[in-house]
């Protein structure tokens, strides 16, 4: 058993004379292994967690459920938005532990956290689920605040690389963490960037300041800007994260602004050429737009320009985030 200093609960569960210990406690990077073995089969192979894991931990605490000292549930925490806003994402269940509400017990856990937090005035999570936003939305205290589509592409990166010399990307250059912070202080830019008031990364939908540059800029991320050359004033954005999944590269691309066709070709050949320098030959390759921003017959046809093709193996192809000013619900 792990330091009883990270125990946040004991409970005893007993059916058809089988007694279960069960118990909840944070997690840090010690742990890897057996938060990771938790759930290998996620998301068709694109799991982001066992390479983000240990990056995520320098700003998020992990808490787990275990039964009979043996790890079955997981998810993390987060505070953002100047520490107002707590972020829950990455549950994991193993397999065999359906059904016994031990996911509940987790978020109750999460929730008694939040509740004991006094800078903390909401909660948010982000899910592909229409059915189940639509559920958690008939709820009184929740609202909707981020509705994006997306689309999915595959490719090989050695059949991609030939194709990255036809694109002229001579405006499209790397956003660092001063040019982000100070982008995310100008109101005029952001107005018109980000008109809904959110700016999406890794599935986190952050409010619009420069503090939380801090929480998403790391080494997975790779964002760059364009725009008049004259003024120097930035007028496409586009922010990724690219990580290597059991199943290859998983790469998920989110864009802002005034694109068009030849600047989305632009951002489009930097961005895989980023994935080009990972140790990998397969590309998952995720576009997130805002409807009306961006046709979705361009984005394809400049994904194939690359040689990615739109793939069906995502079954969803939009992203839904829920925000609530109350503590959070133990079922969602």
């Amino acid at each position: 058993m792990k330091e009883t200093a990270n125990l946040l609960y004991i409970g005893i569960y007993t059916k058809m004379s089988v007694t279960d210990v069960i118990e909840c406690r944070k997690v840090g990077l010690e742990d890897y292994d057996e938060v990771i073995d938790i759930r290998t089969d996620v998301f068709g192979g694109r799991d982001y967690l066992p390479a983000l894991y240990k990056t995520m931990m320098a700003n998020h605490t992990g808490y787990v459920v275990t039964v009979n000292q043996i790890m079955v549930a997981f998810e993390c925490l987060s505070f953002i938005d100047d520490g107002e806003t707590a972020i829950i994402r990455s549950l994991r269940l193993r397999k065999g532990y359906e059904g016994r509400g031990l996911t509940y017990r987790l978020r109750d856990v999460i929730n008694d956290v939040i509740v004991r937090n006094p800078r903390a005035k909401r909660y948010v999570y982000t899910m592909d689920s229409k059915t189940i936003a639509e559920k958690n939305l008939a709820v009184g205290n929740l609202k909707l605040v981020v509705h994006r589509k997306f689309l999915f592409y595959q490719g090989k990166v050695s059949a991609v690389i030939p194709n990255l010399r036809m694109v002229d990307s001579t405006t499209c250059r790397i956003l660092n963490r001063d040019d982000l912070k100070k982008l995310l202080s100008s109101k005029v830019d952001t107005d018109r960037l980000f008109p809904n008031g959110r700016i999406i990364v890794d599935w986190v939908p952050y409010r619009l300041l420069a503090s939380n540059v801090d929480h998403f800029f790391n080494d997975f991320c790779h964002i760059l800007g364009s725009g008049d050359g004259n003024s120097g004033r930035i007028e496409c954005v586009s922010v990724a994260i690219g990580c290597i999944a059991p199943s290859g590269i998983r790469y998920d691309l989110e864009i802002y602004g005034n694109f068009t066709e030849e600047s989305f070709l632009a951002h489009v050949r930097e961005h895989l050429r980023k994935c080009s320098t990972f140790d990998s030959e397969t590309i998952n390759f995720f576009v997130h737009y805002e409807p009306g921003i961006l046709d979705a017959d361009v984005i394809t046809k400049s994904m194939q320009h690359f040689g990615m093709n739109w793939s069906d193996l995502v079954q969803t192809d939009t992203m839904y985030g829920i925000e609530g000013s109350s503590a959070p619900m133990s079922k969602y």
